[in-house]
């Protein structure tokens, strides 16, 4: 066996003995990693050529690392090795590789997203660019749009143009911006773009080539955004205060996917975690000499696979959070569910609910849970406005109400459920579907946005505090926030919706962003599918979809003999059963590796 450091050739001390651990990331987050590897300095000119003279400043501060290489045979790791502890006589250390490596590093846990330089919008003047334009993606080269908006705080509709009919026949009309309450416009970023910028504003190199080539996850749209009026047009401000570390973490969760960080060329790379574990082909595990099977306990040893949590969304106090995520709901009234086969079978047998006299009957489906197997989604019948009519019985006369209603999806955001028991962890996405409600039928359905006085503090007294949030400028806000004590943000998640422009012209109405993955037609005549679901808990779709259920409570340890360490990432078929393994260890002394391996492992459901 033979390690280099910085390139130089190490002296082993004799008799050296370490671990080295391979670790499945969906498990720790980790790659691969060693226990402690020690060298010897006194006496040893090769290691005192590589280590340098002890005591040294940046030793004591922890802040030594080199590169480092393993090399035994077919065994080869490249990564970090840092120094743990040292004296006159010896130095300690640890290697780490892949996400070892990276998550040892701290080059980005103090820079904050939206502190950075991400750029602005090509104009926010209404003269300079038309409607059509302003909402058409490929005309910023899919950098951002200016879809209508509604202020929650204020209720004026922000990026406002009308209808403006052309001819007299009334078949050709353009939108046109609305003079009066439009004076300028305020974007949204696409998510690939400003993932992007993050990159190039920390001098990195993205290789996002895999999420490009999607076309669904191309139009994923960043629907933060400030009012014109305030005049922050920068892309960054309407971002949460998380740190360049966190906003990729979060965004690994909202994607199903990987980035992976080389800090030596300074590049940041992504990959779809279903494609890159189907990549994968699976390891049979011969000459097994030992196996040990442990109950694991819900207060002991936690199994820490990722996907045996429930998957969710982060709540939001928006109006439609009520209908977007309910599981709770869902459970509760399946005793009063009507089941269709189809979603046009559904639409048949319920499309007079399209207005609703307001009157209720026993075999009424106004108070029922509506569900189409095919699409695998909740409905409910929801009034959204009303009309009155005067009307005359038995010789007098009645005030009636006429209600329009919506075909509404319900928990179309609801988790993804990998246990229904108590105990079980949730992990939490914080990229969530964007508020998406119906105005007055002039303009249809909007985005709805609403946000906070940009530091939490940031209150006024009286009745008018949650409608009209005390506004404080960047300076003075940054200022009282202190030492990044307190969060500097007017938003603390991202809010998102799919826009490719393809609703840019359906009808007269302004466009939106998708969030819901069936679009149903005004008078329920007619449904589509859109093109992308941001949904987590739908069995047919493959987005976050479970790759392997596992048993989480049953830890099988192995002990086996191999040549080398498999990839932990594979299926794993050992004594005729799908395994999916958390952790190899293997053990290396100077003369290198071990044949004796241990690994860990649960097995793996079979539907």
């Amino acid at each position: 066996m033979h390690i280099y450091v910085n390139n130089k050739l190490a002296a082993l001390k004799k008799g050296t003995s370490f671990e080295y651990v391979s670790e499945n990331r969906m498990f720790s987050g980790s790659d691969g990693y060693t226990l402690t590897i020690t060298f010897p300095l006194k006496g040893c000119p090769e290691n005192i050529a590589i280590f340098g003279h002890i005591n040294r400043a940046d030793v004591v501060a922890q802040k030594v690392i080199f590169d480092c290489e393993i090399r035994d045979k077919s065994f080869y790791k490249f990564g970090s090795i840092t120094i743990t502890e040292i004296s006159e006589t010896e130095v300690k250390t640890q290697f780490l590789e892949g996400r070892s490596e990276q998550n040892f590093d701290k080059t980005f846990d103090k820079v904050y997203i939206n502190e950075l330089d991400l750029g602005a919008p090509p104009s926010t003047s209404t003269s300079r660019i038309s409607p059509a334009n302003a909402w058409y993606p490929e005309y910023s080269g899919c950098k951002c749009v200016a879809l209508p908006w509604v202020n929650d705080y204020s209720g004026n509709i922000q990026n406002l143009a009308d209808y403006v009919v052309d001819d007299a026949s009334q078949n050709k009309g353009h939108f046109a911006w609305n003079a009066e309450k439009c004076t300028g416009l305020s974007w949204q970023p696409y998510l690939l773009y400003i993932t992007k910028k993050i990159c190039e504003a920390v001098g990195y190199t993205p290789d996002f080539s895999r999420w490009e080539e999607v076309e669904e996850y191309k139009y994923l749209l960043i629907c933060n955004t400030l009012p014109f009026a305030w005049y922050m047009p920068d892309f960054a401000n309407a971002l949460p205060h998380w740190t360049v570390e966190e906003y990729f973490e979060k965004l690994e969760l909202f994607l199903g996917g990987e980035f992976d960080f080389d800090h030596r060329g300074k590049r940041i790379s992504f990959a779809f975690t279903q494609a890159t574990l189907a990549a994968k082909k699976p390891v049979c595990l011969e000459n097994v000499i030992e196996e040990h099977s442990t109950e694991v306990k819900v207060d002991e040893d936690r199994c820490e696979y990722l996907e045996s949590k429930n998957l969710v969304y982060k709540d939001c106090d928006h109006e439609m959070w009520k209908f977007y995520s309910c599981d709770w709901f869902v459970k509760g009234w399946q005793n009063r569910v009507v089941r269709y086969n189809s979603m046009r079978e559904l639409l048949a047998a319920n499309k007079g609910y399209a207005t609703w006299d307001g009157q209720h009957h026993r075999d009424n489906r106004i108070d029922k849970l509506l569900y189409a197997a095919d699409c695998d989604a909740y409905f409910i019948i929801r009034p959204i406005s009303r009309t009155q009519q005067l009307v005359v019985h038995a010789g007098r006369l009645y005030l009636k109400f006429i209600y329009k209603c919506r075909l509404q999806p319900v928990n179309l955001f609801g988790g993804r459920i990998a246990s229904d028991e108590d105990d079980a962890e949730q992990v939490e996405i914080e990229f969530v579907p964007a508020w998406i409600d119906d105005t007055e039928d002039k303009y249809g359905r909007i985005l709805f946005l609403s946000f906070s006085g940009y530091d939490e503090d940031n209150t006024i007294s009286g009745e008018d505090e949650s409608k009209y949030p005390f506004l404080k400028t960047h300076t003075l806000s940054s200022l009282e926030a202190g030492e990044k004590d307190k969060k500097a943000e007017y938003y603390d998640r991202i809010y998102i919706g799919w826009y490719d422009g393809s609703n840019h012209y359906v009808g007269h109405r302004l466009p939106y962003p998708n969030v819901e993955d069936i679009a149903i037609a005004d008078d329920w005549s007619n449904f589509a599918y859109v093109h992308f679901s941001l949904r987590i808990n739908d069995r047919k779709i493959r987005r976050n979809q479970v790759i392997h259920n596992i048993d989480p409570k049953k830890k099988t340890t192995f002990k086996f003999l191999a040549d080398n360490i498999s990839d932990v990432r594979s299926v794993f078929l050992i004594r005729g059963k799908r395994y999916i393994c958390e952790k190899i260890t293997a053990t290396f002394t100077e003369n290198g590796m071990s044949q004796l391996l241990k690994g860990v492992f649960y097995p793996i459901v079979e539907s």
